[in-house]
């Protein structure tokens, strides 16, 4: 009494192909999960009969192998199994996977999920854009005043005449925005008014082209706000190239996602030769390099040991200079322990400073911090809507890859092309397309690495 009676072959045939064409749909689904709690739910489903289907095959190939025979093909293997009871509890395992599946897929087709493959891809994390924390936007925060110097001093670079694009590049949570706003502020801007007018625009990630391209305009010539409410995209355009035409301009585009942003506003910017500018902000260094082919990208660092201490204390509410604190080596010391854990970025160093603010300024109230704050929960919340922005807006075959490195404990040191054969095992790399699946699998990996998600 084998597999072959029960017809398990065949079942298992049907839910293998059930499970690829579950993951074309849940590329839809997953561009729409946010605004649908249905459909989040019928994820939460999909997913639960995917690992019941990855279960039941498991368990297939591995009576394949226990009755294994040599030189004998996969079939009459099937033949040989002894196991009625096994087998049969098999069988009704995979029918009722097949029963729930029609459900599921009945569903689908209510919910409007369509197959990806066919439709085209979705732009991931399109409707999800959280309030940046007051935190992230501290104007005190340090070492950055090198940085804005070297920022400043390219935007005031009369030796390139044309309109330039420099770019801030670096991880969330590095001080992009907060550089940019020190910089856009900056008295060295006021005292050599070099330009007419001055812009700063918050990219959202489902940016509309017409609206910023109306923000900018309306920033130039306010009266043209109540003049004229509603306006086409073409009458934008060209009303903007008129009002900035012969005016020197800095317009600051703060956290851009997408390469095509600058491709759409370009046209309305004019280019006339008298040093105007447009600052970006970005995580992704493949925007910025397409923003400006001739300027490099300026690329933020993590603070150093010193600037993380002074970040600390400064946000614990201590101030450098105030007398005993840089004696007191006891507390010194339990810092350093802490700023290890923040890795040099600065958000975190924030985070955990009103934290500290909190406890008594003494070395058992801050070693009981470091001993017992839970790094990957408390920190995670106050973190989590600046960091979890780069999560959100990776595609859907990128988010697992990404989540996998969560299963190596820390420090743990793994080399790329492990993690690309790992990758490839698990199934996260997608048949077809260009090149083999190694080489798609390493683009992955850069595109990781050139969104600026992993702490170094």
């Amino acid at each position: 009494m084998g597999l072959e009676m029960y017809g398990v072959s065949e079942e298992v045939a049907h839910i293998q192909l059930a499970l690829r064409m579950i993951h074309c749909f849940l590329q839809d689904a997953h561009s729409k999960r946010n605004t649908n709690s249905a459909v989040k739910q019928w994820v939460n489903e999909v997913r639960d009969v995917a690992y019941r289907i990855e279960d039941a095959i498991d368990t297939f190939l591995v009576d394949i192998e226990d009755n294994r025979v040599r030189n004998s093909g996969v079939w009459s293997k099937l033949a040989r199994l002894k196991k009625p009871l096994k087998v049969k509890n098999l069988v009704d395992e995979v029918k009722s996977i097949r029963s729930t599946l029609e459900t599921i897929f009945q569903l689908r087709i209510q919910l409007g999920i369509t197959d990806a493959s066919v439709s085209g891809p979705q732009l991931d994390g399109e409707l999800f854009r959280p309030t940046r924390p007051s935190d992230v936007d501290d104007s005190e925060v340090v070492g950055l005043d090198r940085d804005k110097d070297q920022i400043i001093r390219q935007l005031l670079d009369t030796n390139i005449s044309r309109r330039a694009v420099l770019s801030i590049v670096g991880m969330g949570g590095l001080g992009k925005t907060t550089l940019a706003q020190k910089v856009y502020k900056s008295d060295k801007l006021e005292r050599e008014g070099r330009f007419d007018c001055r812009i700063w625009l918050s990219i959202s990630q489902n940016f509309d082209v017409q609206n910023l391209l109306r923000e900018i305009l309306f920033s130039v010539e306010p009266n043209m706000r109540k003049e004229n409410p509603t306006i086409s995209q073409e009458d934008l355009t060209r009303k903007l190239r008129e009002s900035l035409y012969q005016r020197r301009y800095l317009i600051v585009l703060d956290d851009v996602w997408k390469i095509g942003l600058w491709e759409s506003l370009r046209t309305a910017l004019p280019d006339e030769n008298n040093a105007s500018r447009v600052l970006i902000t970005t995580r992704i260094l493949d925007v910025a390099r397409a923003a400006d082919g001739d300027l490099r990208p300026y690329e933020l660092h993590h603070l150093n040991e010193d600037e993380s201490l002074t970040l600390l204390f400064q946000k614990a509410n201590i101030p450098i200079g105030e007398p005993g604190i840089q004696h007191r080596t006891d507390l010194n010391e339990v810092a350093r322990q802490l700023t290890e854990k923040c890795s040099g970025l600065p958000l975190a160093l924030i985070v955990l400073g009103s934290i500290l603010s909190r406890r008594e300024r003494t070395k058992n109230a801050w070693q009981r911090v470091h001993d017992t704050l839970d790094w990957h929960d408390e920190m995670a919340k106050r973190c989590s809507e600046v960091l979890l922005l780069s999560y959100v807006d990776l595609s859907y075959y990128l988010k697992p890859c990404f989540l996998y490195f969560a299963s190596f404990p820390e420090d743990y040191e793994i080399s790329a092309k492990h993690v690309i054969r790992m990758w490839i095992a698990e199934g996260f790399i997608p048949r077809g397309g260009h090149g083999t699946m190694e080489e798609r699998a390493q683009d992955f990996l850069e595109e990781l690495l050139q969104r600026y998600i992993y702490i170094f």
